[in-house]
């Protein structure tokens, strides 16, 4: 994965530039099943130090700022990443995001925990865009956690519009059956998982060189093996659609 991706430099290696390392360890509690996806640094550590795929997002004062982790709604999608990242089964893992403990990252942003929630990714006339970087283009929403100096419990909270969008969005592709799919995925094995991950990079249709712009919402659909697009105005029109009672 490219480093853009990823946290800095964890304490404890030679190249850390000195900050103290805390001692709390605090925890995730999600109302909604989130997912996380890790990877083995190969740093020799009794506290098996791993770095946990981020995004840059823009900080324009009010937003989430920059390094917020990724979270996703399947633990499939992680795989996706992975794949196309080429990490073999052993180098990375996608757990609960309860299960995964943030201590790294508030090492660099100590009073709030950015985070983003993958939804999709972006694409251009039916290819997938690829970032300069060399990862694929992510459609996410951000969000931020506040973290208390008292509680280590920290809540990441996605609201109802956003899982409602995330629903929408695959009806709009004709993928009436995708909760199905992704019962699936869940009862998978890992190794069953990162299989099917592999058969969705090489069934992308093609990719669309950085810089072109993302008109396209991607989403794969395990079943049929197959990538669908939706038009983005499409998926905007959901997310500005008037809710009553909110």
């Amino acid at each position: 994965m490219s480093d853009d991706y990823q946290l800095p430099i964890a304490p404890g290696h030679p190249g850390h530039p000195g900050r103290r390392r805390s001692h709390r360890r605090h925890l995730l509690q999600t109302l909604t099943p989130l997912y996380v996806l890790i990877r083995a640094t190969g740093l020799a550590s009794a506290d098996g130090l791993c770095q946990v795929m981020c995004e840059r997002t823009r900080d324009n004062g009010n937003g989430p700022g920059t390094n917020a982790m990724v979270v996703y709604l399947s633990p499939f999608e992680a795989c996706i990443d992975a794949a196309w990242h080429a990490l073999a089964p052993d180098r990375y893992e996608v757990m609960a995001a309860s299960a995964f403990t943030p201590d790294e990252l508030l090492i660099y942003q100590p009073e709030r925990l950015p985070y983003c929630l993958h939804v999709a990714w972006g694409a251009h006339d039916g290819q997938l865009v690829v970032r300069r970087d060399g990862g694929l283009l992510r459609l996410a929403s951000a969000h931020s956690a506040v973290i208390s100096p008292l509680i280590d419990a920290i809540h990441l909270r996605i609201e109802l519009p956003v899982l409602e969008c995330h629903e929408r969005l695959w009806e709009q592709a004709g993928l009436f059956a995708h909760a199905e799919s992704h019962a699936r995925m869940l009862a998978a094995s890992d190794a069953e998982r990162h299989r099917q991950a592999l058969q969705a990079i090489r069934r992308i249709p093609g990719t669309a060189r950085p810089g072109q712009p993302v008109n396209q919402v991607a989403l794969y659909d395990v079943e049929s093996a197959q990538w669908h697009f939706v038009a983005l105005k499409l998926f905007e029109g959901i997310i500005q659609e008037p809710r009553s009672g909110r």
